[in-house]
């Protein structure tokens, strides 16, 4: 083994990590493939070895690690360049490296994280990307790496010292870090005034001797977040914007779920509240009750996706919007009418004609049961008025028939009516609707368009429901072009 003191595929305990075989293999192949591949690794030469040391540097850099060790997470920029650079060392135990302070603090701040002072340390890229014998050691190796005349500024007497080593792996950059340590305040204070404390070149020599302690840095950036930088359609999802009026059941979700995907700027328009009855098939769950849908679902986003650019709640009927509301919806690129009701969405089929360029609206809903859903983008001037008949409701229905007793049901000792279905029932719908959406932001849909849902068709039947033609077949999407009401089904 050439004297070599580290070697790879070899884990914290002394596990040696090998490529997997096949299950359906016959035992003693696999046993010899095994041994096989222990002594390939065994019998690497030194290029070798460093290949692999490099190739999985962070696996390697986190078996130094200690399990009590603060965990961190990086913003920063991919950029390969040495540069200051801003943290946030929380009472949580976590460290957040940013290039941005305004960045950080709105991070910190969806995150929920009070934010106490920023403060500034360094990330370096070295030229090379170190071997196990080559990490640093004592504070000088890092001191040295960053360059003495870059870490003084950074230093606090009595204070750790977090320094971001970034690399650039497989195309991807990647992050580690060590934290350093100096004297303690009381021992620099000696000999020196509180008025003139000691300066920070004195300060900055304490950190040389000490040990570093490793630290591990995960990513926390959008790229990484949304696809671990392979997203190819990231960049145009964080550059669009999309409004969703009603925020319920269905509107919840896709709220969730477009940002998720990455969507980076949402509106949301709902006046309605949570309710003890909303949570079997809504996104949010208890600790929301009694909260405005809309200002809840904002929150939300925000803790569990802290970089997003901007949710905006609006807790208004469509039809009570303040001019300066509806000219930010007529600024998205996408309009989301989600389950409402129809005052609403004719109340925005006349706002469209006041608007030059209006947005793509996809208007989505389910049917009885849930067992059908629909997704319509609209383009240009298509109205949602075309597809109604003269009660209503929309003209190309896949079920029919059914008996309104069975249907609607009223909750007890009030007027409230609701349809019966849950959560799983409407996911079909809320994907497709997501798809749609999504689709008609990358350019995809030239033309209005309607995607339908085709859930179970024998529990159509079964239930006194009527499926239609198109209804042929079961648990399918099928996509057609926008149908306008030309006056028979009226």
């Amino acid at each position: 083994m050439d004297n070599a003191p580290h070697w790879p595929h070899i884990e914290r305990d002394g596990v040696l990590c090998l490529t997997t075989t096949k299950y359906s293999a016959h035992v003693g192949p696999r046993v010899l493939t095994m041994l096989q591949h222990a002594v390939d690794v065994l019998a690497m030469d030194s290029e070798a070895r460093t290949i692999e040391f490099r190739r999985e540097f962070l696996s390697y850099w986190s078996q130094q690690v200690g399990s009590k060790e603060p965990h961190c997470y990086a913003l920063l920029s991919p950029r390969s360049n040495d540069r200051d650079i801003y943290y946030h060392s929380a009472r949580t135990g976590q460290i957040i490296f940013a290039d941005d302070p305004s960045e950080l603090s709105s991070w910190l701040k969806n995150a929920g994280i009070k934010a106490e002072a920023l403060l500034t340390t360094r990330v370096v890229w070295p030229a090379q990307i170190p071997t196990p014998d080559q990490y640093p050691v004592k504070g000088r190796d890092i001191i040295n790496l960053v360059g003495r005349e870059h870490i003084e500024r950074h230093v606090r007497a009595g204070y750790d010292l977090p320094l971001v080593m970034g690399f650039m792996i497989n195309g991807a950059p990647m992050f580690a870090a060590a934290s350093i340590s100096g004297a303690s305040a009381k021992f620099l204070k000696k000999g020196f005034r509180k008025s003139s404390p000691r300066p920070a070149r004195f300060v900055a020599n304490t950190f040389f001797a000490k040990a570093i302690v490793p630290l591990s840095i995960e990513r926390i950036d959008p790229f990484w977040v949304h696809g671990r930088d392979s997203n190819i359609t990231l960049d145009r999802l964080r550059t669009a914007s999309v409004g969703i009026v009603g925020c319920g059941a269905i509107g919840g979700f896709l709220a969730r779920g477009l940002a998720q995907a990455g969507v980076d700027s949402l509106t949301l328009v709902d006046y309605d509240e949570i309710r003890p009855q909303n949570l079997g098939r809504h996104v949010l769950g208890s600790e929301w009750l009694g909260w405005l849908k809309a200002d809840a679902i904002s929150a939300q986003i925000r803790r569990d996706f802290p970089h997003v650019r901007d949710v905006q709640p609006h807790t208004r009927a469509f039809q009570n919007l303040k001019p300066g509301d509806l000219e930010g919806l007529a600024q998205c690129d996408v309009l989301v009418l989600a389950g409402l009701d129809l005052p609403a969405e004719l109340a925005i089929d006349h706002w469209i004609d006041t608007i030059e360029h209006p947005p793509t609206r996809v208007w989505t809903w389910t049917e009885e049961y849930a067992l059908a859903g629909h997704a319509v983008a609209l383009i240009g001037r298509d109205r949602f008025s075309e597809g109604l008949d003269a009660d209503g409701f929309y003209f190309g229905r896949l079920t029919h028939g059914w008996s309104q007793k069975n249907v609607v049901l009223g909750e007890a000792g009030c007027g409230v009516t609701f349809h019966p279905y849950d959560a799983v029932d409407m996911s079909s719908t809320v994907l497709m609707a997501q798809r749609l959406i999504i689709d008609v932001i990358l350019g995809k849909v030239p033309q209005s368009t309607n995607r339908m849902w085709l859930g179970n068709r024998d529990i159509v039947i079964e239930r006194g429901g009527v499926p239609s033609e198109l209804f042929d077949r079961s648990h399918c999407e099928i996509s057609r072009a926008w149908e306008k009401d030309d006056g028979t089904n009226h």
